[in-house]
């Protein structure tokens, strides 16, 4: 089924008022840091502005005969003072993740010869070949290869990628810059009511479970407790630790706030939910065939089906965004499988794999393709079946608060 309609019209992040009116026909830009307008004498000391702008702080611009602000990208005769000062705000910031990966791989080189040292001083019968594959081989050097490429590797190939395509930016590509940026800061405006809540109850389990203590884990999916169904409600709004948890948290944010605008706020309740139960369900599969006891836990199933949500939406709905901010779903996606490889001995794997076609099957069954950029209404039938989704969320909260302090 094809909806064809509103064909002549734009998306609202994309309408020519999304942005404040002008104060003044005059030359100006709003500053994101203290978010006031600055006036300025003419086109060249605003040009002058945009070439020193290396923190990328000018927010919108204006000048005579203009009606409403506009972000530096989406204007024409601003494009070259744009470039350059984007080429020189990604290099800055590409010099900086270079730094970083080289510090990374010194103290990821170092820790490895201090426990290949330490093992061989312990075990001198064994070669020290012998104890460099134990090393390879152990559950530290995997977790230290995962934070590496999570937090070295991965941003200095984000920063490389960006810096190369702003340095080789032609008008074509600025203006999709300029969608992109237009885009993104409507996307930031918008409220995210049940996207917080949700969050905000995932933040108070992880409050109880790191002040619980041993009893940490559980509500988890447990691989001698299998048949307690109750667990595929209550795993998923559990962590492991703190890290685990800021890391679905922020995506949480970004995932959920572009469901809640785009698709409206039921789906962010109701993906996360399907996604999380087929996702437990597959990890439940992974967990029958350990022969050691295991507990899996973690909101990941439920964040990678929204995920794979917003890649089948976004494309069945191809006008509601940029091609560019799809493009961005697919490097997510493609960074997550590579991390879950990386991660294979502490990641849930299966969990993520279920839940992202899960999500990908709950958009292409509730969603037609449309040719609209209207944002599609929230209907009645999917209002109550987000209040009973909540409520079943509510239950699984209720089953880890029963879990850590009456059982």
């Amino acid at each position: 089924m094809i909806i064809k309609n509103d064909t002549s019209g734009l998306p609202v992040w994309e309408r020519p008022d999304l942005f404040l009116p002008v104060p003044s026909q005059t030359w100006g830009y709003v500053s994101a840091k203290d978010r006031k307008s600055h006036i300025v004498a003419g086109e060249d000391e605003l040009k002058l502005e945009l070439r020193k702008d290396h923190d990328e702080n000018i927010h919108l611009v204006w000048m005579p005969g203009m009606t409403n602000m506009e972000v530096p990208e989406a204007i024409p005769r601003l494009f070259q003072q744009v470039k350059e000062s984007r080429v020189r705000s990604h290099l800055l910031t590409l010099v900086d993740e270079s730094g970083r990966i080289k510090w990374g791989l010194m103290i990821f080189s170092f820790y490895g010869f201090y426990s290949v040292y330490q093992s061989f001083t312990s075990a001198p019968a064994f070669g020290l070949m012998e104890h460099l594959l134990a090393w390879v081989k152990s559950s530290n050097f995997t977790l230290g290869l995962l934070l590496f490429v999570m937090f070295a590797a991965f941003p200095w190939y984000e920063s490389r990628k960006r810096w190369k395509e702003v340095k080789e930016w032609t008008e074509e590509g600025m203006r999709e810059a300029g969608r992109l940026v237009r885009f993104e800061t409507w996307l930031a405006g918008q409220k995210i009511v049940v996207t917080r809540g949700l969050l905000g109850l995932l933040g108070l389990i992880y409050a109880l479970q790191f002040f619980s203590g041993s009893k940490a884990t559980a509500a988890a999916l447990l691989s001698d407790r299998l048949d307690e169904r109750w667990r595929l409600l209550s795993a998923p709004l559990m962590h492991g630790h703190p890290l685990h948890f800021m890391m679905n948290a922020l995506g949480l944010l970004y995932l959920g706030r572009r469901i809640e605008a785009l698709a409206r706020w039921p789906h962010v309740i109701l993906v996360f939910l399907f996604s999380a139960w087929i996702g437990g369900e597959c990890s439940i599969l992974r967990l029958a065939s350990l022969r050691v006891p295991t507990a899996a836990l973690g909101a990941s199933g439920g964040l990678m089906g929204m995920l794979g949500f917003l890649l089948v939406f976004e494309t069945l709905h191809r006008r509601l965004v940029p091609r560019s901010a799809r493009a961005r779903l697919i490097t997510a996606m493609v960074s997550t499988a590579i991390i879950g490889i990386v991660g294979i001995k502490f990641i849930d794997n299966a969990a993520h794999a279920g839940g992202l076609v899960a999500g990908m099957i709950y958009a292409a069954t509730v969603f037609p393709k449309s040719d609209s950029v209207i944002r599609p209404k929230v209907m009645v039938q999917e209002r109550y079946l987000a209040y009973a989704a909540s409520a079943f969320l509510l239950y699984g909260a209720w089953k880890v608060v029963e879990s850590i302090f009456f059982i």
